[in-house]
C-alpha cells in the first residue's frame, strides 16, 4: 500500500473530496504556460489584427 493515495471522500456537494491540495498544486504548475507559448501567442495575435486591418481597408 506505500505510495497510495488515502481513500477519497465526497463531500456532501459530492465533488469537494476529489481534489487534494497536491493535486491543485500540480494542476496549477502544469498548466501556466511557457514563455514561448506566450510569444508564440503574441505572434499569432499580431497577425491577426495585421490581417484584419488589411481587410477592413479594403472594404
Amino acid at each position: 500500500m506505500a505510495g497510495q493515495e488515502p481513500e477519497q471522500r465526497l463531500g456532501r456537494d459530492g465533488v469537494s473530496g476529489l481534489v487534494s491540495a497536491s493535486r491543485a498544486m500540480r494542476a496549477r504548475d502544469v498548466s501556466q504556460p511557457t514563455p514561448k507559448d506566450l510569444a508564440d501567442a503574441a505572434k499569432v495575435a499580431a497577425e491577426v489584427v495585421r490581417r484584419r486591418k488589411r481587410s477592413v481597408t479594403q472594404a
